[in-house]
């Protein structure tokens, strides 16, 4: 459903920094910031100290907001099997996971459990004394699982962070990617969340729900405080709603000159178009 918005084909090119600086001064940052990233240097300093390297993994999909007042929105979506399942590899081979997911998305080792087509409940009976035991079929599998999962919390090597907005996963990123810089060359980013192309800048967004009736045309425009009127994102056009999108700038190569210079950094691009040509936009 992402549509890019008709006039920025014909905008001039915008310098990567000039862009981080316009994109985060626009879009403020999540209200549990400044907390995550107080947890996520403590973490990375305890196994720094212990020369252990640090992944930062993200996982599951972003949204894009349509309104300030949040009902409706566009989403990537993404269970996160990707991410949830690295996670557990990169822990088996010695690292300390900063695991960033999109809220509710699938987790290390629940992941076996919850993305089922069963009801997590179906492995589980209850035995003659009232109590809640394992079916024997699943005992094997299921305790080699809960001792990979005690290990990983029992030694406090992997920190689990949310996100549900594009702009949310973004300031996590650009944030943690500062935090995780004196690791050089022993940092790792795997960047396996499915992140929206596109959005809404917030002076642009609708304030309230959109409606469905033809009401909704008298709220196309907006005013913002120097009294200038702007188009927001979500509009009518006779009996059909238009909406707006900007591209979210492309923060890979800041990631990788600015942010993180000396890291290691992986990341992934959905293609759905098997032609060559594809593959170069």
């Amino acid at each position: 459903m992402d549509n890019q918005h008709q006039d920025s084909g014909s905008r001039p090119p915008v310098h990567p920094e000039h862009a981080e600086q316009d994109y985060f001064s626009t879009n403020p940052p999540p209200k549990s910031l400044a907390q995550d990233i107080a947890r996520a240097r403590e973490f990375i300093g305890r196994h720094a100290e212990q020369g252990r390297k640090v992944v930062l993994v993200t996982s599951g999909g972003t949204t894009v907001p349509l309104e300030n007042q949040t009902v409706r929105y566009i989403d990537n979506f993404s269970a996160g099997t990707r991410g949830a399942t690295s996670a557990e590899y990169f822990l088996e081979a010695g690292y300390a996971v900063i695991f960033l997911h999109r809220q509710f998305s699938l987790l290390p080792y629940s992941r076996h459990y919850s993305h089922n087509v069963r009801s997590f409940l179906d492995f589980m009976r209850e035995d003659d004394q009232g109590k809640v035991v394992v079916d024997e079929e699943h005992q094997e599998e299921m305790i080699q699982v809960l001792r990979k999962y005690t290990a990983a919390k029992r030694n406090n090597t992997i920190l689990f962070l949310t996100f549900v907005t594009v702009a949310e996963y973004l300031w996590d990123l650009r944030e943690l990617a500062k935090a995780m810089q004196p690791l050089g060359s022993r940092a790792l980013f795997y960047l396996a969340a499915a992140v929206s192309d596109f959005f809404v800048p917030r002076d642009r967004l609708v304030e309230h729900k959109i409606q469905s009736s033809e009401g909704f045309t008298h709220h196309n425009n907006s005013t913002d405080a120097n009294g200038d009127t702007k188009r927001q994102a979500a509009r009518t056009d006779g009996h059909s709603l238009i909406i707006d999108l900007d591209p979210v700038p492309k923060f890979l190569k800041l990631l990788v000159d600015k942010w993180a210079p000396q890291a290691i950094i992986v990341s992934f691009k959905l293609e759905t178009d098997p032609s060559p040509s594809s593959l170069t936009n």
